[in-house]
């Protein structure tokens, strides 16, 4: 693109409406989510945008993260497809759009989760309600508080180093769990495993233990990059997780009796976005409606890391590169001495220019790092990623479909502003899309210029080939 698009700006008050997570919204969505994730409604206002038919288009989000463009399309009928690298967005998808698990099954599972978790953390000498906090203990099921009957499986074979053994504990940020907590979230997890054979019933309970471990059990905070909070000695991870079910099962409740079954086809794939293998066979999607990773200092995995190794989805360091490798190159964490995405975008000037100046202000400031070196690497292998990422879509897309990428600008390199949304553009048209557009929809203040970056929607077109 020779020039600039224009973005079209919202007035003060949609910038206030747009950024609220609106009350309704809680349901399903609220089950598990990331942080920086786009609010539900954003989702409704551009299937309107876009003109999206449920009779007629099936709805894509090829970084489906927790779920918000899958559940909200599904929600207003529409047959959907969703893909992530990321294990921990694959199970937190595949769960939300688990409608037809049986609930009465899921109760039953749970007090009995809740008695065996009991009887493992008696075993190592905890109490299971901890000392600290005793409010949640009212909605609590008997079996956690010790007044059950046995369930018949024992806890004798209940081995936290088993669960967790060093290299695998070593994966979790330092100081970003207590021992209490995390043995009340091993118990569970070793509960869950085996109590429930049923693999939906299991990846339910296992979403509400990683909403447990986040929410309760984790010295975590998030604002918007993750750190560490002040060590808690103790934390009531039985009666979080308790709760937390409950509430998923009246959720679930909820939406059954406002939409009766049959609900629209979900399918739901871990795949690379710039691969798509799992899309082969699939029907031609007329929607996408997604936010990739924006290029940036940000590592997504360690933002999941904790409740990802707690559930056993991340095991080793290999296991942990290879999920790295899959995903989109953001960040100098996950970039690799044969990667070569960015020979996509050799020929697109504005991302050459781009990459260049944080070059060249590296050189200026005297940085020498290995991961500053690797600044304008990243910048190039990010486009270059999402351009393979555009190439492999395109032919999976009906003509006229309209896609939505949600994108901001990033000023992580050096301060050099990236605008993603405008080299995106030019990187789709190369793709060969058509650009119909950016809407701006959000600013949000950079935490290290403190100035405000936009968020913007880029809007684009397969061309309609039958003219």
């Amino acid at each position: 693109m020779n020039e600039e698009l224009k973005i079209a700006e919202p007035s003060g008050s949609e910038y206030v409406v747009k950024n609220r997570l609106q009350p309704a919204d809680e349901v399903i969505h609220g089950w598990y989510r990331f942080v920086l994730g786009y609010p539900p409604h954003l989702v409704r206002e551009y299937l309107k945008t876009l003109g999206a038919d449920p009779t007629r288009d099936w709805v894509f989000d090829p970084f489906c993260g927790t779920a918000t463009t899958p559940v909200e399309a599904r929600l207003r009928g529409f047959s959907t497809l969703s893909t992530d690298a990321n294990p921990i967005s694959v199970l937190a998808t595949k769960v939300k759009l688990s409608w037809d698990v049986n609930v009465d099954e899921i109760r039953s599972s749970l007090d009995d989760v809740l008695e065996l978790a009991a009887a493992c953390l008696r075993r190592v000498h905890l109490n299971p309600l901890a000392e600290v906090t005793r409010q949640l203990a009212l909605f609590v099921p008997r079996a956690v508080k010790g007044e059950a009957n046995d369930t018949g499986l024992t806890a004798n074979t209940f081995d936290p180093n088993a669960l967790l053994p060093p290299k695998m504990a070593a994966l979790i940020p330092r100081g970003f769990i207590s021992k209490k907590p995390l043995l009340r979230v091993l118990a569970l997890r070793y509960a869950i495993e085996r109590v429930v054979l049923r693999q939906t019933l299991r990846d339910f309970l296992a979403l509400a233990l990683a909403n447990t471990i986040v929410t309760t059990a984790g010295n975590m905070g998030f604002g918007p990059e993750v750190y560490r909070l002040p060590p808690r000695d103790d934390a009531d991870v039985l009666a979080a997780f308790a709760v937390t079910v409950s509430r998923m099962i009246s959720d679930l409740e909820t939406i059954l009796t406002k939409q009766p079954p049959p609900s629209p086809p979900a399918h739901v794939f871990k795949d690379d976005a710039r691969i798509l293998s799992s899309l082969e066979r699939r029907p031609s999607i007329g929607i996408v409606m997604t936010s990739p990773p924006y290029p940036n200092e940000k590592d997504y995995t360690r933002s999941t890391r904790l409740e990802s190794v707690l559930l056993g989805l991340v095991k080793t360091k290999e296991e942990l590169r290879t999920l790295k490798s899959s995903l989109l190159r953001s960040n100098t964490r996950n970039v690799f001495v044969g990667d070569d995405d960015d020979t996509s975008i050799k020929d697109i000037p504005s991302v050459v220019r781009v990459a260049e100046e944080i070059e060249e202000r590296r050189r200026q400031l005297r940085k020498t790092s290995g991961f500053e070196r690797l600044y304008h690497r990243v910048t190039r292998l990010y486009f270059g990623g999402m351009y393979r990422h555009f190439a492999v879509l395109l032919p999976r897309l009906r003509p006229g479909a309209r896609c939505a990428y949600v994108v901001g600008d990033q000023m992580s390199f050096f301060r050099v502003h990236i605008k993603t949304a405008q080299l995106l553009a030019d990187v789709a048209i190369k793709a060969g899309y058509e650009v119909e557009g950016i809407d701006l929809w959000r600013t949000r203040r950079s935490t290290t210029t403190r100035q405000d970056l936009e968020e913007n929607v880029l809007i684009l077109k397969r061309p309609d080939t039958t003219g």
